[in-house]
Formats: structure tokens, C-alpha cells, sequence
């Protein structure tokens, strides 16, 4: 057999033999997984509802320990929205806008299906303060207000399911606390929740509207 023959079979079984090596090595150095390891492994897929369950929940609870009355809040937006934010620890989820985190104990004066409207000790009697109670309601505040970003979603038909699935969360626990809202005129209500200001100068008007997006509603006497 010539030279140059010997030389080239000999170079093709080192080739296999160390093509044998490494399919072995590889073998042994992978993790197999059953199917149940394999799904549990791979990324889920994001649920909106889920999501804003879970948003929901944190809302309630960081709402609770971190609002700040109303009366407080409304005259320092007004004298100085980027201030107020800044001393009450409001989230920002774009340039000119802000979310308070806020507790509201006042007077129904009006009440309907739609909303709720307050007299709050501290408030501008010229400033109306209104709970939503029905298609007013934002779902996007109370996301905003948890620190929810664009970023979290993997794009802005989730990120925006996110605001409705919160919205249905909010308007079911109105349905429950809030059966009758007409029954609430005249008396005294306790709101928790987030308020939303969007403010293009350095200054919001004392006759502008303020709603507070409720997470939670509690009638007094």
C-alpha cells in the first residue's frame, strides 16, 4: 500500500476516533428532560390577566402604606406639579405625567352610576375631586402606579391588555363595595387609589378635574 494511502486512512480513523470522543463527551455532559422539566423550563408566555391580578394585589396593599391625603397632595400639584412629585414619591411613567398614590375622606355631593363627586377638607372648593366608577375608570393608572413599564410587556398590545384586565379587576370590586352609589349622596366615603395628573406647564388650574382611580371604596355615615 503507498505511503501517501497509509497516511490518509489513518488520518480519516483519528478523525473518527476523536468524532467518537466528542459525541461521547457530549452525551455525557447534557441533561435530558422529561417533558413536564422541559415546559417548566421554557420562558411563559405572557398573561395579561395574571399580570394584572398580581398588579392588582401589590396596588392594594402599597396604596394602603404609602397614600397620602388628598388635601395635601391637590394644593401642592397645583402650586407645583414636578415638586409635589418629587416630595410625595409620585411615579412618573412619562414627562408630564405623575401618580400620586393618595387617600381621599370626604362628602358625596353628587353620585350616579358613573362617579362619585367629593368635598375633601384641603381640596379648592373651585377644584372637583371625581371617583370613577364606571367607563371613566383607568386601568393604566393603577398599572403606572406599580411601577409597571413598557419594558415589562413584550409589546404595546400586551402592555395596554395589562390597563384593561386591571380596569375589569377595579370595576368588579365597585359592583361589590359600590352597589348603589345614588345612596351615597350626601354622605361620607373613603377612598383609596392613585391620581393622575398631566401637567404641560408649571402649574395645573384650580377649576381642572381631578379623578382618583379607587382601588378600594368604603362608605361612613
Amino acid at each position: 500500500m503507498p505511503r501517501s494511502h497509509r497516511n490518509k486512512t489513518r488520518n480519516r480513523l483519528i478523525g473518527a476516533g476523536l468524532a467518537a470522543v466528542l459525541v461521547v463527551a457530549m452525551v455525557v455532559s447534557t441533561k435530558f428532560f422529561t417533558p413536564e422539566e422541559l415546559a417548566e423550563a421554557l420562558p411563559k408566555p405572557f398573561d395579561p390577566p395574571a399580570v394584572a391580578a398580581e398588579l392588582y394585589e401589590k396596588a392594594k396593599t402599597e396604596m394602603t402604606a404609602n397614600a397620602k391625603p388628598l388635601g395635601e397632595v391637590v394644593p401642592a400639584v397645583q402650586s407645583d406639579p414636578k415638586a409635589a412629585a418629587e416630595k410625595y414619591g409620585a411615579i412618573a411613567p412619562n414627562e408630564s405625567t405623575w401618580v400620586f398614590p393618595v387617600t381621599a375622606t370626604g362628602r358625596v355631593t353628587e353620585a350616579s352610576d358613573e362617579s362619585l363627586r367629593l368635598e375633601v377638607d384641603g381640596v379648592p372648593e373651585e377644584t372637583p375631586v371625581i371617583v370613577p366608577l364606571d367607563t371613566a375608570i383607568q386601568g393604566t393608572v393603577i398599572r403606572d402606579a406599580t411601577g409597571f413599564k413598557f419594558a415589562d410587556a413584550p409589546g404595546q398590545t400586551d402592555y395596554q391588555y395589562v390597563g384593561d384586565e386591571l380596569k375589569k379587576l377595579m370595576l368588579a370590586d365597585i359592583e361589590s363595595s359600590v352597589p348603589d352609589p345614588a345612596a351615597l349622596e350626601g354622605k361620607e366615603v373613603s377612598v383609596v387609589g392613585a391620581l393622575g395628573v398631566q401637567a404641560t406647564g408649571s402649574t395645573v388650574p384650580r377649576a381642572k378635574p381631578l379623578n382618583v382611580q379607587p382601588v378600594s371604596i368604603e362608605a361612613g355615615s
